[in-house]
């Protein structure tokens, strides 16, 4: 093949959470080179785009620099473009540890590997999370509330297992030992149960929120929720026949949903029964239709501009739930010093299924199948301040009983 002499085109890209890259690629091997920008703002990262483009016109070669071998005094941006692309993108969740590396990162300013890897600065960052210093980016000014230790407990868990990622490859020697906050057990839910009229309440906020012609969609996403007990990410996963999806089963006996083990937070296949009113509102799509996702809530805008394109992804869809929740005035847990009131979110429908089931009476090791949790415990603990008020109601009226005859 002949070479060109045109120079390449170049490209502006983007890994979620990471730095901006300038893209082209090499005329002579026709690979792929990716230079970081070293920078999260779009008008500087085009800035270096058009320099680049002026390079390769007048034929300078421009290529990224030569990475440091590992070790404590590798670049730590260099640590974690390597640890995002060989372990960070493998996991279910990696938005999450990015974000957490973010704060790190805006607490710490690391130069390398080693500015993270000692205990003092470790410690340090414990202190200073605690305070609740670094909150996210695009958060409005206001005073810094402190964090809570389970919520530290988990960014510390962050960086501990990036710093024994490394120490598996060698790059550090050991991962300096910190003393753990020491955190109570959590026996309360962060939100609660919605009753039928809450819950009739959001559905009526969601025009408010949405707009006319997406109002349906998002409607139907929500008795989704509230009949299935799914959580969003998978509601969202639901599909009529494909086998990579959570698929509901029409056949011999009672329908089931058989859920895929890339689809469960256990990483384990396992078939759930159908729940009648969760059978019912997909029987409403009429055979003809039942062709893809079973649930497609139409994208929108609130700044006036063209809907988004495409099946929004859980952690936008979340967003637009806990909007419609604010909006429908639903408060699941009430405001405290520091902290403000929290609104029905789409957990929370997940949350009044099982409670409707505990309270219909269906047995908690059924209910636990349901929600797919390991253990019955974990459904008593998160469930148990209203099943506790049931509990009471029952022994007062058999001691009524008892009392009476």
């Amino acid at each position: 093949m002949a070479k060109s002499n045109k120079p390449p085109s170049v490209r502006l890209g983007r890994v979620v959470g990471r730095c901006f890259q300038l893209r082209y690629t090499d005329p002579e091997t026709q690979k792929e080179i990716r230079i970081s920008t070293k920078t999260h703002n779009e008008a500087e990262a085009m800035e270096q785009k058009a320099d680049l483009e002026a390079k390769l016109r007048l034929g300078i070669e421009a290529k990224p620099k030569r990475r440091a071998v590992g070790g404590a005094n590798m670049p730590w941006q260099d640590f974690r473009d390597a640890y995002t692309r060989i372990h960070v993108s493998t996991l279910k969740d990696p938005q999450a540890v990015e974000y957490r590396l973010d704060v790190i990162e805006r607490i710490l300013s690391p130069r390398n590997l080693g500015d993270v890897a000692n205990a003092e600065a470790l410690h340090d960052l414990q202190s200073r999370l605690l305070a609740g210093e670094a909150p996210s980016r695009g958060r409005k000014a206001g005073p810094v509330a402190p964090r809570s230790p389970h919520s530290v407990r988990t960014t510390m868990a962050v960086v501990l297992a990036a710093l024994n990622w490394a120490a598996g490859l060698g790059w550090i020697e050991a991962v300096p030992r910190i003393k753990r906050l020491k955190t109570s057990k959590l026996k309360a839910m962060k939100g609660r149960p919605l009753t039928a009229s809450e819950f009739a309440a959001m559905l009526r906020a969601t025009r408010g929120v949405v707009g006319v012609e997406a109002a349906r969609s998002w409607r139907l996403l929500l008795r989704g929720l509230w009949e299935s007990g799914l959580r969003l990410g998978e509601l969202l996963a639901v599909h009529w026949s494909d086998p990579r999806y959570i698929v509901p089963t029409f056949g011999e006996g009672l329908p089931t949903l058989a859920i895929p083990a890339t689809r469960q937070k256990n990483a384990t296949e396992e078939s759930i029964p159908l729940l009648p009113g969760f059978e019912r509102l997909l029987l409403r799509t009429p055979a003809g239709r039942r062709r893809g996702f079973a649930f497609n809530p139409q994208g929108i805008r609130t700044d006036g501009r063209k809907p988004r394109q495409g099946r929004p992804s859980a952690k936008w869809a979340s967003k637009i739930v806990t909007r419609i929740g604010k909006a429908s005035g639903v408060i699941v847990s009430p405001a405290t010093p520091g902290k403000p009131a929290k609104h029905a979110s789409s957990h929370d429908l997940r949350r009044s299924l099982a409670d409707r089931l505990i309270a219909a009476g269906v047995l908690e090791r059924d209910v636990a199948a349901i929600m797919r949790h390991a253990n019955v415990a974990t459904t008593r603990r998160f469930y148990a301040p209203e099943n506790t008020q049931r509990t009471a109601e029952a022994i007062r009226q058999r001691l009524a009983t008892a009392k009476g005859t």
